[in-house]
């Protein structure tokens, strides 16, 4: 049952919140937007992608640059403070920068950007001039014969001198997010452990998300993949001894590593999903606007800024689909489909 309306005493006091904040129907504040710049990405890692690649969208289909900064100051109005730039591959975005100062200047100060890294050398100074303070960098082995197994492409000497790069560069926090999957990097768990105690680094653990290519059998990792945050933190704690765990709040429960420089994440989105505190919402690179990660619903903004709607239309349209954001997704690890998800169209 969803919860009932404010309270009208609220209104006759006549009381205001300190800042606009926008809920969802069970009373969560949304205030996390990931936006998907592109659905293209030049890797094609085997959780996310069949080999062969997808139909992309086409070009004409994308929001443009002044659609997605118009969208963006209609979020920070509604309330947002996050922001996170994903794709496919956001680095592939030749306006990536003019949107990431846009961000900024519109007074969103929390940014970030999830990137594979293969292109982050070349562009990391128009990221750094453009404001950026923080990046996630997506790294599922240090073996440069894997890496290409798992995702395709003879790419691991541009990821890893990209990751040294914004580790060089005054970037923080850096973080690695290594997505675990049996039979493929769980024999590599040491010595990401052992990265996180040289380096000021936070090496973020994540449980493998079903997505619709796992469910047709085309991304060769399956719920036999599937390793917990249960499992993969009694790995971790064979070789490192954990701190208190870090008061910072996200999906992740991260943690310091004793005697170390950085510091190991654990992100449970399957075995101990976080919906209950869920604050975010994602638009994908076609505008459409999803509540839920494994959600079926998508409601198209672009469709309304494309017939001429102002910013309380699109507004209103955002508030509508929050109120019919689920209480929580349907994935656990003994439900491990998902029809509605490609990840590199949604951004994760």
């Amino acid at each position: 049952m969803r919860p009932s309306s404010p309270n009208d005493d609220d209104r006759v006091l006549g009381l205001k919140p300190p800042v606009v904040t926008t809920e969802d129907g069970f009373r969560r504040r949304v205030s996390y937007l990931r936006i998907s710049l592109t659905d293209r990405c030049n890797l094609r890692c085997r959780y996310c992608m069949p080999k062969e690649g997808i139909a992309y969208f086409p070009k004409e289909s994308l929001l443009s640059t002044e659609e997605i900064k118009r969208l963006i100051e209609v979020f920070q109005s509604l309330g947002v403070n996050k922001i996170r730039l994903t794709g496919g591959e956001p680095l592939l975005r030749s306006d990536i920068a003019d949107i990431l100062a846009h961000i900024y200047s519109v007074g969103i100060s929390d940014v970030s950007i999830t990137t594979n890294g293969i292109l982050l050398k070349e562009k990391l100074g128009g990221l750094l001039e453009a404001g950026l303070t923080r990046i996630n960098i997506s790294l599922d082995t240090f073996r440069h014969e894997k890496f290409e197994r798992i995702t395709g492409a003879d790419a691991y000497e541009k990821v890893i001198t990209g990751l040294f790069a914004a580790m060089e560069s005054g970037l923080s926090p850096v973080k690695i997010n290594m997505v675990v999957m049996r039979g493929w990097n769980t024999d590599e768990i040491p010595d990401f452990v052992e990265f996180a105690r040289i380096y000021p680094i936070e090496v973020r653990f994540l449980e493998l998300m079903p997505t619709r290519n796992n469910f047709e059998g085309t991304a060769m990792v399956s719920n036999d993949s599937f390793v917990s945050v249960k499992e993969i933190r009694a790995e971790v704690e064979r070789h490192a001894s954990l701190g208190a765990e870090d008061p910072i709040q996200g999906v992740a429960r991260s943690y310091p590593v004793l005697g170390g420089q950085g510091k190991i994440g654990f992100v449970s989105p399957v075995s101990n999903h976080f919906c209950a505190t869920c604050n975010r919402v994602r638009l994908t690179s076609t505008g459409g606007l999803k509540t839920c990660l494994h959600g079926e619903e998508v409601v198209d903004l672009k469709a309304f800024i494309r017939k001429g709607a102002n910013e309380e239309e699109i507004a209103q349209a955002i508030r509508a689909a929050l109120f019919r954001k689920p209480e929580e997704h349907f994935i656990r690890s003994d439900n491990f489909e998902s029809r509605h998800l490609q990840m590199s169209q949604v951004g994760g």
